[in-house]
């Protein structure tokens, strides 16, 4: 296994983050707060329903299975679970604010009956054992310090022949270049992110874990182009201009957008779709 770095990052800096920029986030990216799937010309939405369709087919999500989303933004995905699928999701997160708009999002689309959103810390959940059938984890363990007993509780959380779901920012397997590294490190602290593994980290977290690994893909160039679109919306005028009044973690957010492009383009980072399953 690699050697994953690890990075000094603050529960509380990642709530008041996506406290703060939640609002922004939706204005300018969507409900969906995670890359898009290309696999053409189509548009920044599509391609980031495309990615949800890809890992829920890949992860084979049953109808009407019992599905626990970490990490779960804006409720983009436990609202499409629950729409495409009829799944009953509960969604967390560590952001009130993103708590309250995923709720009224639910409420609007008439899916309350179906989706719940909790405030919990991933990092010290403690789940109830056997309880869902799938755990649906998009972009959000890069946030997690303790990889390998995150999965842990994942594996303890499913029921036998349950699923886990994720996809991931990586960084590269094998050692990194000293330019490369710098890159890497200067991304993680910009974008708040505790460790970054690898593929092979993760299959080896997951298998640790007692899972069974079905997929491990990496798909950087498919989800590449993601940042090319919020590079734009970096250069937007409007948001130019309110960054003029905002704290020096969220400009070097969003001056970070363009490193991301240059990382996926050198191989220094990828993108990872994984499964594992729960034996029966």
């Amino acid at each position: 296994m690699s050697t994953t770095p690890q990075f000094p990052v603050e529960i509380t800096h990642i709530r008041k983050h996506y406290d703060r920029l939640s609002f922004l986030y939706r204005l300018f990216w969507g409900e969906h707060l995670h890359h898009g799937y290309w696999e053409g010309n189509e548009s920044a939405a599509r391609a980031q329903i495309q990615l949800m369709e890809r890992l829920a087919e890949r992860a084979g999500v049953s109808r009407g299975a019992r599905v626990l989303d970490i990490g779960c933004g804006l409720g983009g995905s436990a609202l499409w679970l629950a729409d495409q699928f009829e799944c009953e999701v509960t969604g967390m997160t560590i952001s009130p604010v993103q708590a309250r708009m995923a709720a009224a999002r639910a409420k609007k689309r008439g899916l309350t009956n179906r989706v719940k959103f909790e405030l919990n810390d991933a990092n010290e959940w403690q789940p109830e054992p056997a309880s869902v059938d799938l755990i649906w984890i998009m972009e959000s363990s890069e946030h997690f310090p303790d990889k390998p007993g995150f999965f842990e509780r994942c594996a303890l959380a499913l029921k036998p022949g349950g699923v886990l779901a994720v996809c991931a920012w990586l960084r590269r397997d094998g050692p990194l270049r000293e330019d490369e590294r710098d890159l890497v490190n200067a991304i993680a602290e910009a974008m708040l992110s505790a460790s970054l593994g690898s593929l092979s980290d993760y299959q080896a977290w997951m298998r640790d874990a007692g899972l069974t690994v079905t997929v491990a893909k990496d798909i950087t160039r498919h989800v590449e182009q993601t940042w090319s679109h919020c590079s734009r919306i970096g250069d937007n005028p409007a948001v130019r201009f309110f960054l003029r009044f905002t704290d020096r973690s969220t400009q070097r957010f969003v001056r970070s957008f363009p490193l991301m492009k240059q990382a996926y383009a050198q191989g220094a980072m990828a993108f990872g779709l994984f499964v594992a399953k729960k034996p029966a």
